[in-house]
């Protein structure tokens, strides 16, 4: 198997010698040869060990390799999971088989997203701060997004006398800003349909309001004035110190981020909830770009026997696949006596292990008795399911979900799915009020002259040879 490191310190050597590995093989009666690969160099890597013929029986992707696709080493999986995979048939969703469907062949096994939630992004919000300047109800449109950050900006509701509230804060490169910009229908990453092109969403003719929002935030002094410059650290740190108001991150920590707040201010009853992102005038989807799975994993050409493999899949989503993956090798991070599980989080944590095994096995999205072991806490549990289910009823549709990297060779023009620094550049300067609104066109001329015309004929090309459309 070739597999991500998932940024985590993986073990090394033979990965039979790995207790871990050699639990997992032992369960699925299999003999696992895991390649990690360094995250940051995955696709790259996996491009130069195909090209020399290294091909796996098990590949990781982020859903169908297109490289083995497009060489037809893909197996379809149909008849095997039919056959092999009752468990992985009943936890993971329609919607995620789909997408790993092509021309009705099943070319991967889909880990269900966290929470079966298709969005990894949610606004979160102070619902004591909401509670203090009067807001009853969570805003539904754009116009009543920017009332509650000026009703957070000018009635005190941190209590301090100090007009220090920031109410509402982002990151460095217009990073988690997402719920904002998708007031319009748009996010930073991704594909939409324009004109009948599929164009990425950053430079979408809806972008330009969606930018136009963020100016006047920054001229009201709606957003933190630091927020093309802010670090981790320092935003997380803001948001801890009782400073914002509402703030965008991942659902699957809501409690995570109620308890840094409880600690910090053990005596000021801080509230944290999500809302629903609200929608400008005629928009119909908000939210962060809709994903129905996580990492999903092909089965090649090459394998000798892929029933195995996708049996050892169907374990990995079994109640004691579940409590491997989340809890680790029974007598050594976890024992179970009458059924009650006892994780030794701590040793897990000391051995390295807590945080590569999940990222690498996980294929559930949610499994509630597991997550309340996990955080010890009914109210968490709660907290994060409340949250869930805001994620599941929003999201914006990209339509390259699947697609292979589109790049130019430009630096400035960079990767159809994610910013390119041309964009960066552009939406600082209006934001700032360098140049005004329209700059934007200007921009996207630009780009498209420079290189994106041809990265949209790729995307576009792919989209309709994959029978999109």
């Amino acid at each position: 198997m070739f597999a991500s490191d998932a940024g985590q310190p993986v073990p090394g050597g033979e990965s039979m010698d790995d207790p871990t590995v050699k639990y997992l093989a032992e369960k699925t009666n299999t003999d696992l040869n895991i390649t990690f690969i360094p995250n940051s160099q995955y696709r790259n890597q996996l491009s130069v060990k195909f090209a020399s013929g290294e091909i796996p029986d098990i590949v990781q992707g982020w859903g169908i390799n297109a490289e083995l696709a497009d060489n037809d080493q893909l197996l379809p999986l149909n008849d095997l999971i039919e056959e092999h995979g009752p468990n992985l048939k009943k936890v993971i969703s329609q919607d995620a088989w789909d997408a790993v469907t092509r021309d009705g062949k099943i070319l991967a096994i889909p880990e269900a997203p966290l929470g079966d939630s298709p969005v990894a992004r949610v606004l979160f919000v102070r619902k004591d701060w909401m509670d203090k300047v009067g807001i009853k109800e969570a805003p539904k449109t754009d116009a009543e997004f920017l009332d509650m950050l000026r009703a957070f900006r000018d009635k005190d509701p941190n209590g301090n006398g100090i007009q220090d509230e920031i109410p509402f804060s982002a990151r460095e490169n217009f990073t988690w800003l997402d719920n904002v910009l998708s007031m319009y229908g748009v996010n930073l990453y991704g594909g939409t349909i324009e004109n009948n092109e599929v164009i990425p969403q950053y430079v979408s003719k809806n972008m330009k309001p969606a930018l136009g929002i963020v100016k006047k935030m920054m001229e009201e002094k709606l957003i933190d004035s630091e927020f093309m410059s802010n670090k981790r650290n320092v935003w997380e740190q803001k948001i801890q110190s009782d400073l914002v108001g509402a703030w965008v991150h991942a659902p699957n920590l809501a409690w995570d981020w109620q308890e840094r707040l409880n600690k910090s201010l053990p005596n000021g009853n801080p509230e944290v909830i999500a809302i629903p992102t609200p929608k400008a005038p005629g928009v119909k989807e908000s939210g962060f770009n809709k994903s129905p799975h996580n990492k999903a994993f092909s089965i090649t050409k090459s394998s000798k026997d892929p029933a195995a493999a996708v049996r050892l899949f169907d374990w990995l989503v079994t109640e004691e696949g579940q409590e491997f993956v989340q809890f680790g090798v029974p007598g050594i991070t976890v024992t179970k006596d009458n059924g009650k599980i006892d994780y030794n989080k701590q040793k897990d944590t000391d051995d390295k292990t807590a945080l590569w095994r999940p990222l690498v096995f996980n294929m559930v999205g949610f499994n509630e008795e597991i997550q309340l072991v996990l955080s010890g806490d009914e109210q968490a549990v709660a907290k994060i399911k409340e949250v869930y289910e805001i994620g599941k009823k929003e999201g914006t549709t990209n339509v390259t979900a699947g697609a292979p990297s589109f790049k130019s060779d430009q630096p400035e023009i960079g990767d159809y799915v994610t910013p390119s620094t041309m964009f960066i550049e552009t939406a600082g300067r209006i934001v700032l009020g360098e140049k005004p609104l329209d700059y934007f066109d200007e921009f996207v001329n630009n780009w498209r002259a420079r290189g994106g015309d041809e990265l949209i004929k790729e995307a576009t090309e792919w989209y309709q040879q994959n029978g999109k459309q």
